[in-house]
């Protein structure tokens, strides 16, 4: 079998360079889920290299340089192949559309194996056209990866990519969702399916959380976007309610709350704003902290359709994790998280003085056991199985 897996990821040494280069980051949910599936199905028994097709993730007028055009490179039995661009947004969009249609044509024509496949991430629309008019052109089989509904994820200024995300998102030959409620709205036709709400690093088992080295402080973490849509405002409100010379919050991340950074941290010495870092820097430093949290509003109608990759990372670590009873989180995950079951201001500040009141031995035990339940059921390598799976279905 030949996978051909088309979206917006490219290698470590490439995205390092983007995120020193860029003054608008590239997003690391997207890259991970990626990069983590494509790692998994490359350690799988199959009988040839991984072709990746690429658009170089970076958000226009964020970068001085205009014309990208980066060779081709392998990491081990994954091959990165990059769509040359020109970084203006209505010429990018174009060109991108263009060229990935004649170098994805390319590789499959060039390829000699009789079985192909193309995986591609629904959201990233002109590689999803791309790969719907190349797939009927030339017969082949594709599977759409869907971690986000078009009608959700786009805002209303891009109506475009919003239609034509909507027309083509039903005629692909099999879905990888995340959550039951997706395959409602995307799969109509009842094609194959399964449901993966997510995927750890196989390489975290190495990992490990070691009590000694904890700091006499304990850090609450947030990390991902710093928005009232993900709750992040209550948060703060909910930790300046709980009393403690020895609590903080440390925020990771950007997004429309970075403006108010500093008042917070003016109005509570404990808040800390570290910015938008490298997700490797990120991973280490939820490995130093006491909790991870995760405060998005189960309200929002969003939530049915997602399940945020931020609670599997923040699992994988073994620092034990607070989340809402999000819709799309199976119940499954709640004997190995602790929840906010009471999304006000005053009930999350009361849960984060209950779990803040465990000890050390205690937080350390439910972080092992939810760090032990994603590797052992939810690693890459399991996940990229059940994947080619589906494929042999097809």
């Amino acid at each position: 079998m030949k996978i051909f897996y088309v979206s917006a990821l490219c290698s470590e040494n490439v995205l390092d360079f983007l995120f020193k280069s860029s003054s608008v980051k590239p997003g690391s949910a997207p890259q991970k889920f990626n990069r983590l599936l494509v790692e998994g199905l490359s350690l799988c028994e199959i009988e040839s290299a991984i072709e990746t097709l690429s658009e170089i993730p970076i958000p226009s007028r964020s970068n001085k340089k205009i014309f990208w055009n980066i060779p081709a490179e392998n990491e081990g039995r994954i091959r990165y192949n990059y769509v040359p661009m020109i970084n203006f947004r209505i010429l990018k969009s174009i060109l991108i559309f263009v060229n990935s249609f004649f170098k994805l044509s390319y590789l499959i024509l060039t390829s000699k194996k009789k079985n192909k496949i193309i995986i591609c991430d629904i959201i990233n629309v002109p590689l999803s056209v791309t790969v719907f008019l190349a797939s009927k052109l030339l017969k082949i089989r594709t599977i759409a990866i869907v971690t986000d509904l078009p009608s959700i994820d786009f805002a209303k200024k891009q109506k475009i990519y919003k239609r034509l995300s909507n027309l083509i998102i039903h005629k692909f030959d099999a879905y990888v969702l995340l959550t039951e409620q997706m395959n409602q709205q995307v799969n109509l036709r009842n094609k194959p399916f399964l449901i993966m709400e997510g995927l750890v690093d196989i390489s975290m088992k190495d990992s490990k959380v070691i009590l000694k080295d904890r700091s006499l402080e304990r850090i609450i973490l947030y990390a991902g976007g710093l928005s009232e849509l993900n709750g992040l405002n209550k948060l703060i409100d909910a930790f300046v309610l709980v009393k403690g010379e020895n609590f903080r919050l440390h925020i990771y991340g950007a997004g429309e709350m970075e403006k108010d950074m500093q008042y917070y941290m003016n109005i509570d010495n404990r808040i800390l704003y570290f910015g938008s870092l490298p997700n490797k820097v990120i991973v280490e430093r939820e490995l130093e902290a006491t909790i991870l949290v995760n405060p998005r509003p189960t309200h929002e109608e969003f939530t049915k359709y997602s399940f945020p990759s931020k609670n599997m990372e923040y699992m994988v670590s073994g620092t034990p994790i607070i989340t809402t009873a999000l819709p799309g989180m199976p119940q499954d995950y709640y004997k190995y998280v602790y929840l906010f079951n009471d999304e006000t201001v005053c009930g999350m500040a009361n849960t984060l003085r209950i779990v803040l009141s465990k000890s050390d031995v205690e937080l350390y035990s439910q972080g092992k056991r939810a760090k032990e339940y994603v590797l052992d059921n939810k690693n890459n390598i399991v996940q990229a199985k059940r994947v080619l799976d589906l494929c042999s279905v097809l």
